[in-house]
């Protein structure tokens, strides 16, 4: 993915760059002075559409380029509007750690039997050099049936990326069907006793009974 941007300068204010259009930004890294910047807000909003936290970005400004990953997003807690962004430059080769999301694809076997998916992890955190964290870990989960699961171990990491979660951590797992009647009966149980306890007379009724009968 590519971004143009631009250096500014001290005197462009902030809530003045976003009267404009544009979204106040800074570039840093190990071999990077930090350095603030200015994004279009349209091609941001493209930007952000089209990627993940792990996606290496091509960034451009002023003729130099650099390989960067998004650090923070600010946005308006009122509107959701881009507020500031911090882009983070990694030297090459470096180790870096870094939440990247799980793709699913396919529908198992198991919840065409009737099974219910559980997805546990949306997203895995990995440690390992810039070149091979990817944008995304995609898995096929077709042949996943019912009492399964999907492990760490499982996932196909490319080569140099250490997992951080234990390799027997559950990622996806295929409920069978009768967890969830189970969970139906005990609820439709707890509704009865509650029925049945508003139905029964008190201990206070019982008595005035028994001495109204003597």
């Amino acid at each position: 993915m590519r971004l143009i941007v631009r250096k500014r300068s001290d005197r462009e204010k902030p809530k003045a760059l976003r009267r404009q259009g544009w979204v106040p930004a800074v570039v840093y890294g190990p071999h990077l002075d930090s350095t603030p910047i200015a994004v279009e807000y349209k091609a941001l909003e493209r930007l952000i559409a089209r990627i993940t936290r792990a996606t290496k970005i091509e960034l451009e400004c002023d003729g130099e380029r650099h390989f960067v990953f998004i650090k923070e997003l600010q946005r308006d807690p009122i509107t959701d509007r881009f507020l500031h962004v911090d882009f983070y430059a990694p030297e090459p080769g470096q180790i870096m750690s870094l939440d990247v999301p799980i793709r699913l694809v396919g529908t198992p076997a198991g919840v065409k039997a009737g099974g219910i998916l559980e997805h546990i992890h949306e997203q895995i955190p990995v440690e390992g050099p810039l070149e091979a964290i990817p944008p995304y870990i995609e898995v096929d989960i077709t042949e996943l049936g019912l009492d399964e699961a999907l492990l760490v171990k499982d996932l196909p990491l490319p080569e140099g990326l250490r997992p951080l979660l234990p390799e027997d951590e559950a990622i996806v797992t295929i409920l069978p069907p009768k967890v969830l009647v189970t969970e139906e009966e005990v609820a439709e149980e707890e509704e009865a006793v509650a029925e049945a306890a508003e139905a029964a007379p008190s201990a206070e009724e019982g008595k005035e009974e028994e001495e109204g009968e003597s």
